[in-house]
């Protein structure tokens, strides 16, 4: 039996991946506010997540950390929630899982929170901020295989009419003492041009995948504990037609298959315009792209890249050892069609089966009913 959670708005649901695909809603916990992201422990007996009344373009003004026990078979909040000092945008576990790390991007922070014996957050330390420390909007934080160390994955902006380019950055922050300190900071060409999202560390401990979000690329960094290289020693383009961008086009999230052999990355594209009450795809690129690791080199090489059926994936997982891949599609959408009219397109999850050699084909689109919310994030799965 394999499951997996995702959340839709403030309800955040545990599912049941079927053998045939299909996917099956199990328990579910109100937690009010939108769930912008969670982390699973190690056991897969709790849950953290992180819970905002802002979102993409609005700051809020609450914001929470809620743990919810899992390992029984319900799903169930335990303690008080922890308020949050602005609206948080990714959460991870450090190593040794007596820390949780929770990156904010508006304004550009961290907070870490340890953590009992039982799971149970014993505090705050924080917020960490100041450019110098966190850079420009952090996205992502990572543990690194260095004790104490965490990476910040600091994606930038591009310039407007009114404002410069603000540079992004990969910076290795190092925490002891209840104190946080930036010891490295990787910004190819001072950060201009230069847009991490997400990354993900090869399971040798030796490579840093980071997907380029404002360049839709995707760059390998050789690693050495927290030690990363200045410069990427490989680099490819995610899009299939760069030279005919539509934007907003960006790209996503990315994952390592568990054997280290190949990686899944997305690309999104927003919807362009609102027809009959509809949004409109803007006829960009959504779409997993598959690429293959060389085993001695590490340098990846595009395989597959397989359209989705929808606008904007912000999250997927790899689910049953790595046997299905589940997308998320975060709102629904309309297509135009050639002879006229629109077809629509739901929210919900594409699944797709996971071949021996890592490449993908879709099983089936599950659709979700999402309202005036959205399907925000998908992950944190396992096997209970």
């Amino acid at each position: 039996m394999t499951r997996f959670y995702a959340a839709v708005g403030g309800r955040l649901v545990r599912h049941r991946l079927r053998a045939d695909g299909e996917v099956e809603s199990l328990e579910t916990v109100d937690l009010q506010l939108d769930v912008q992201y969670a982390c699973l422990d190690p056991e897969e007996t709790m849950l953290y997540c992180i819970c905002s009344n802002g979102g993409v373009g609005r700051d809020g003004d609450r914001h929470f950390l809620a743990v919810l026990s899992i390992g029984d078979g319900a799903m169930r909040e335990e303690g008080a929630r922890i308020a949050l000092p602005h609206r948080p945008i990714h959460i991870a576990l450090d190593r040794g899982a007596d820390r949780l790390l929770i990156a904010y991007n508006r304004p550009a922070a961290l907070t870490v929170h340890p953590l009992g014996r039982d799971g149970a957050v014993r505090g705050t330390l924080g917020p960490f901020d100041g450019e110098p420390l966190v850079g420009h909007f952090p996205h992502q934080v990572l543990p690194l295989p260095a004790r104490h160390a965490v990476l910040l994955v600091c994606r930038g902006d591009d310039a407007t009419p009114t404002r410069g380019e603000n540079p992004g950055s990969l910076r290795v922050l190092a925490l002891t003492g209840g104190e946080a300190r930036c010891v490295r900071s990787v910004a190819p060409h001072g950060g201009f041009g230069f847009g991490p999202r997400n990354c993900a560390i090869h399971p040798n401990g030796a490579w840093l995948y980071a997907v380029l979000e404002r360049q839709n690329a995707l760059a390998m960094f050789r690693l050495d504990e927290d030690a990363i290289e200045p410069g990427p020693a490989f680099a490819l383009c995610m899009l299939e037609r760069p030279e005919r961008i539509l934007r907003p086009q960006l790209a996503g999230a990315v994952l390592l298959h568990p054997d280290g052999r190949c990686g899944y990355a997305l690309n999104r594209s927003h919807a362009g315009h609102v027809a009959d009450g509809r949004l409109v795809d803007a006829g960009g690129e959504n779409s997993v792209v598959v690429f293959d690791i060389d085993p001695v080199t590490g340098a990846p090489s595009v395989r597959q890249v397989v359209a989705l059926p929808g606008v904007h994936a912000r999250c997927f997982c790899l689910v049953d050892d790595g046997r299905s891949l589940v997308v998320g599609m975060r709102q629904p959408s309309a297509v135009e069609r050639a002879e006229g009219g629109l077809l629509e397109r739901s929210a919900g999850f594409s699944v797709f089966r996971v071949d021996r050699d890592g490449g993908i084909a879709l099983s089936r689109h599950h659709a979700v009913e999402v309202g005036a919310a959205q399907l925000f994030w998908v992950g944190a799965c396992g096997s209970r």
